[in-house]
């Protein structure tokens, strides 16, 4: 199974998220705020969430999904919820069921015929008391040691696992167990306080969602295992960029309002310059550079093309264009380095070759007011690193074709919005890691077409509800 993890900061607000493919969830819930808050972290998991404002339980609602919750206010859980709890969980199902602080009330004392009667799977005693006590996660699977609050407390006479006590270590007051029911890996998560779920303090809420997120990780619901590859120097930037070859050209451009045009057909064709020695610079202002390699479309090969390019200035617009949907067989890559503002980029490397080739990106923009419109299409694999440090940017990325698509963004610092799309379709291999840093930020990211979907993002949004995050998945 394949996983993403999102880290949203948003003002003083921080949600921790990780997540998994395709994941479903269906939700019991009588509150209406406590299911969306519920809802927004499962779906910052990448879980698909339905939900039922009914504390009547209903099997047809979550059979076949992978995890169903049960947050339905004072409603019991009555012969018919505990029955179908009982086929769910017995074919390999995870109910979370939560009371509602209650110690006396028929809805905990239901939670706790559930595990005594209708499960077999052992016994509790329910704390004579309510209060908001500490609750402390039990375990080395979780990273918090800190605490949140519930308002109800049990302790365990036999079955089932505490994963959370009323204190670091040693309580026999608990306040969150797990049991096992069935010969499918079914399980059973209970806790008895519904307010958790929606706290107003923050530092609580940070917690409990982290040891919510931790528990169904460990209970095998999803796995939040980042799995994007790359690094170890970016694979020491690609092996230098594939190490270069061929034909090429020295450019040394200075002053403005300069417009180069450039086209070599065919294959092996270089415009040499930053990490691959030899020099090719564009220094000034309002500078327009056209760049066409490859563009075979009838007969002869456009492969294994590179440029590597220095632009110090404002206002400039660089286009290039790697390949050829006929009959290129990829390799191409680009390296640009780009000091200055108000800058315009459009790259695009494409073929229809063979799937062991590849197309590389690296740009490196220390400027404001970008736009950036980036394209990587067809065979092979695709690999784009985008680092941009400053204000107000514009990014849009098209990876497509057939698999084997990595991005690693890097959007850092500054005081103005970004708006960021991302798009990896067509065969699989997905992998996105991202950095987001800004005043205000949109971002979407899709990742489709045929299954392996994965990706990190860490996003710090300078203003409250300033930013918005959107991620879609799926086949």
């Amino acid at each position: 199974m394949l996983s993403r993890y999102i880290k949203l900061i948003s003002f003083l607000l921080i949600l921790f998220c990780s997540s998994v493919f395709a994941e479903t969830a269906h939700i019991n819930y009588t509150d209406t705020n406590m299911y969306n808050k519920l809802k927004g972290e499962l779906e910052g998991h990448g879980f698909t969430v339905t939900g039922t404002n009914s504390g009547s339980v209903t099997l047809s609602d979550f059979t076949g999904k992978d995890l169903h919750i049960n947050i339905a206010g004072n409603n019991n859980c009555g012969s018919n919820c505990k029955t179908a709890y009982e086929t769910y969980i017995g074919a390999g199902g995870t109910v979370l069921i939560a009371g509602n602080g209650d110690h006396d009330g028929n809805r905990t004392l239901s939670i706790e015929s559930l595990v005594e009667s209708k499960l077999s799977v052992g016994a509790i005693t329910i704390y004579n008391g309510e209060a908001n006590y500490t609750s402390h996660a039990n375990g080395s699977q979780y990273t918090i040691s800190n605490y949140w609050v519930t308002r109800n407390l049990f302790s365990m006479q036999s079955g089932g696992t505490a994963i959370a006590s009323n204190s670091q270590a040693g309580s026999s007051w608990k306040t969150w167990a797990v049991y096992g029911y069935g010969s499918n890996g079914g399980k059973l998560i209970i806790t008895l306080d519904q307010a958790q779920f929606n706290s107003t303090n923050t530092d609580w809420s940070s917690r409990m969602y982290t040891f919510l997120e931790e528990t169904l990780e460990e209970e095998g619901v999803f796995s939040s295992t980042v799995n994007i590859t790359s690094t170890s120097g970016q694979t020491t930037i690609i092996n230098t960029a594939k190490t270069t070859t061929g034909n090429g050209i020295k450019l040394n451009v200075d002053g403005d309002s300069n417009t180069i045009n450039i086209e070599q057909t065919g294959e092996n064709n270089f415009l040499i310059g930053t990490d691959w020695s030899s020099d090719a610079t564009i220094t000034g202002n309002n500078n327009t550079l056209n760049v066409d390699q490859g563009n075979v479309t009838t007969n002869g090969n456009s492969a294994n093309n590179g440029i590597a390019l220095d632009i110090t200035g404002n206002t400039n617009t660089v286009s290039i264009s790697q390949g050829d949907y006929a009959t290129d067989t990829g390799d191409h890559r680009i390296w640009l380095d780009i000091d200055g503002s108000t800058n315009t980029t459009n790259l695009s490397q494409r073929n229809d070759g063979t799937a062991t080739s590849e197309h590389f990106m690296s740009l490196d923009l220390d400027s404001s007011q970008n736009i950036l419109n980036l394209q990587q299409l067809n065979d092979g694999d695709k690999t784009l690193f985008l680092d941009i440090n400053n204000n107000n940017n514009t990014v849009d990325i098209n990876q497509s074709g057939t698999g084997e698509h990595y991005l690693d963004l890097s959007l850092d610092t500054g005081n103005y919005a970004h708006d960021v799309d991302i798009s990896q379709t067509g065969s699989g291999d997905h992998a996105a890691r991202v950095e987001l840093d800004g005043y205000s930020t949109d971002f979407d990211l899709l990742q489709q077409g045929s299954t392996d979907q994965d990706y990190n993002i860490d996003m710090t949004c300078g203003v409250q509800a300033g930013c918005t995050l959107s991620t879609t998945q799926g086949n």
